[in-house]
């Protein structure tokens, strides 16, 4: 390969959340353990977004700025070139990430009192965004198939969005924790139930990017443009390209007046000149660097799926389609979430996403993040392995 994926970034005692979480759960834990929680990624940065940002560093004043025509240039290109999505510049909107999109979008197109749907487990924060906004939140539980791959159950979603209080949708795309890229078909039928009762789509998309071989992925962006005026589509690059503290992220927003609307809950930007730059280094000189993420993240999911069937066969193992984050399912070991939280912690040292935090469907389940140097994975399913079999 030529890039560097086999070295495990110094992250102990820098400020790292996911390794602040785990030493503040388990002070003793030692320093060679690696968190599989929070989504990001244990691997080095793009070496070419870093000799763009310190050619930043070199040439920029840093004052107050505006995004110009080349960052837009960059993101219209990848959306084109990576997904076919063609849209026209005065359809985005910035953002300063896709969750702040998701509470604008819910402040500017829903009341006080109005039900948000989402299809659970769901990324905890899409239950908790409607929440904080003084919404009602609905929980649309998604099916799983006897092949353990997720699906919508249609006619349940349709049951919510009859109701006249249900006005959006928070809808993941590929979805987190579950790993599926919605087929066109699904998306085609998820949007058709929307328009007819009236509830608007908020897509957030933001792991478009990873998208496992094998699979085909479908933005909600391409569907036909009757649909397209009912959603919103949301995107960033920090899950791509592991720049997450770099915040920003894009919205597919055609409509005008929903544009309007959504500004009106505009706040103070968190956006800076490093996130700008960065968003338009990596859409323009770090394709090559995703190509290769992307065959080490799949050899991770195979060797985990290895590893399960082999010596672990008890573990449920949900098919990943996408995304760096694998959906496992525990429930076998009879233990109540707190339980299976504290025997991963303190027993096996495997720090996850608990999937009770996902909502409905979540507890008993772990979400592990694939996105980590080989070695830190194996580790990681040699310490489940001996804890496991020493009950």
């Amino acid at each position: 390969m030529h890039y560097d994926f086999p070295t495990l970034p110094r992250r102990w005692n820098t400020g790292a959340e996911k390794f602040h979480n785990m030493t503040q759960k388990a002070p003793d834990v030692p320093e060679g353990v690696v968190p599989f929680s929070v989504a990001d990624m244990d691997f080095l940065p793009p070496p070419e977004l870093l000799e763009g940002l310190h050619q930043v560093v070199d040439e920029t004043i840093f004052g107050y700025i505006l995004p110009g025509d080349s960052y837009y240039d960059a993101i219209l290109g990848w959306m084109d070139r990576r997904h076919g999505v063609k849209v026209r510049r005065d359809w985005l909107v910035d953002a300063d990430n896709v969750l702040e999109a998701l509470r604008q979008m819910i402040l500017a197109y829903t009341q006080p009192g109005d039900k948000i749907l989402t299809l659970t487990p769901s990324y905890p924060p899409f239950l908790s965004i409607p929440v904080d906004a003084e919404r009602q939140l609905l929980q649309c539980p998604l099916r799983m198939g006897e092949d353990r791959r997720y699906m919508i159950d249609f006619d349940r979603l349709e049951d919510f969005c009859r109701r006249e209080d249900v006005k959006l949708l928070a809808f993941c795309n590929p979805h987190n924790p579950v790993g599926r890229a919605w087929t066109v078909e699904e998306l085609t039928q998820v949007a058709d139930i929307c328009l007819r009762h009236g509830v608007f789509i908020v897509s957030d998309e933001i792991h478009w990017d990873l998208i496992l071989p094998g699979t085909t992925f479908t933005s909600m962006a391409l569907l036909p443009e009757k649909y397209l005026a009912n959603c919103a589509v949301s995107t960033a690059v920090s899950k791509t390209f592991n720049i997450a503290a770099l915040r920003g992220g894009t919205v597919i927003l055609p409509d005008e007046d929903r544009q309007r609307r959504y500004h009106a809950h505009d706040g103070i930007s968190g956006r800076d000149v490093f996130s700008y730059a960065a968003t338009e280094i990596v859409y323009t000189r770090c394709e090559a660097w995703l190509e290769e993420l992307i065959t080490v993240i799949e050899g991770n999911r195979r060797l985990l799926a290895d590893f399960m069937a082999q010596r672990l066969p008890e573990v449920g193992v949900t098919p990943m389609e996408a995304t760096y984050l694998q959906w496992l399912d525990f429930r076998f070991m009879g233990l109540d979430p707190q339980e299976l939280e504290n025997f991963m912690a303190y027993q096996a040292r495997c720090f996850f996403t608990e999937g009770y935090k996902f909502g409905e469907g979540g507890a008993g389940f772990e979400r592990w993040s694939l996105a980590c140097p080989e070695q830190v994975l194996l580790a990681g399913l040699e310490r489940m392995e001996k804890a496991i079999k020493s009950r």
